[in-house]
Order: structure tokens, then C-alpha cells, then sequence
């Protein structure tokens, strides 16, 4: 793995790149849905979406990318330490989210595509409002994806600090 992936000026690029994603993804979804009510603002908004989607699956791509190492120096840490440490469902949550961040990305790319030509051919009426909902019902998808497998890497992080902060350690 490259060490890119890994670390951002010394901090795990991991929690650091996700929020990108869990921006991204959502935004791009909601964008899509707001803006292919009428021919005009699919051709006008289309590609936007379709670039904010492809931007969510990179992040969510370097999300897990930089995870993986994550997960391994952590494991790693925990059995110096002579501990075990347990990351639930969340790495596979993770791969989900990123899945269906990808598949949004590529369909939104694929309804921007007939927006723009949309104009250009005769296609029938149901066609782009079709890609639209299907590109939408995608969306829907990637969107609780993202949000089980950011609430559970939440719940990793989060679990224990108000024991910590009332002085439970």
C-alpha cells in the first residue's frame, strides 16, 4: 500500500478523506434528484452531478484504501500491547459504501451522458425520466450505505469517550 494512503502529514488519511465522502456522496445524490425534473436542468446540471458523484467515489475509494492499513496497524498495536481489538461489521460496511458510491458515480455519468443527448435524438418521453429514477433509486442506496458505515466507524471513535470524560478510566 502506498503510503499516501496511509498518513496525511503524520494524521491516518482515513478519517480524514471519509468525510469527504460522506459529504460527497449524499450531495451528489440530492443533486441529481433536484435537478432532473425538467429537460432544461438535466442539460444544464447533469454533468455537475455527475463530476460531485465521481468525486464521492474517489474519496470513498482513498476512504478505503487508507482503512485497510488503518485496520492492520491498529490490530497490529493492539497485539503488541497484548489486547484485542474488534472493528465490528464496519470494514465491510465500509466496502459497501464504497460499492455503492461507484455504481453512483458511474450512473450518474451514464444520465448525464443521455441529458446531453437528450436534445439531440428523439427518445421517448419515459426514457431520461427512467434513467432519472433509476440513477435516483441508486442514489437512495448509497446514501445508507454511507450512513451504517459512517455511524460504525462513529461508534468505533465515539464509544468510550464519555466514560473517558467522566473519569471512568
Amino acid at each position: 500500500m502506498p503510503p499516501f494512503l496511509f498518513t496525511i502529514a503524520g494524521l491516518p488519511a482515513h478519517p480524514l478523506v471519509v468525510h469527504a465522502a460522506v459529504v460527497l456522496v449524499p450531495l451528489a445524490a440530492v443533486f441529481h434528484v433536484a435537478t432532473g425534473w425538467r429537460p432544461a436542468w438535466r442539460r444544464v446540471y447533469a454533468l455537475p452531478a455527475a463530476a460531485v458523484g465521481i468525486a464521492g467515489a474517489v474519496f470513498a475509494w482513498l476512504a478505503k484504501a487508507s482503512g485497510e492499513p488503518l485496520e492492520d496497524s491498529v490490530k497490529s498495536a493492539a497485539r503488541a500491547a497484548g489486547q484485542q481489538v474488534r472493528f465490528g461489521d464496519h470494514p465491510e460496511q465500509g466496502d459497501a459504501a464504497f460499492f455503492w458510491a461507484v455504481i453512483l458515480g458511474l450512473g450518474l455519468t451514464g444520465f448525464a451522458v443521455l441529458a446531453l443527448i437528450e436534445r439531440k435524438r428523439a427518445l421517448p418521453r419515459w426514457a431520461p425520466l427512467a434513467a432519472w429514477a433509476a440513477a435516483g433509486i441508486i442514489g437512495v442506496v448509497a446514501i445508507a450505505t454511507m450512513t451504517v458505515a459512517g455511524h460504525s466507524g462513529a461508534q468505533l471513535v465515539w464509544k468510550d469517550v464519555g466514560s473517558f470524560a467522566a473519569g471512568r478510566y
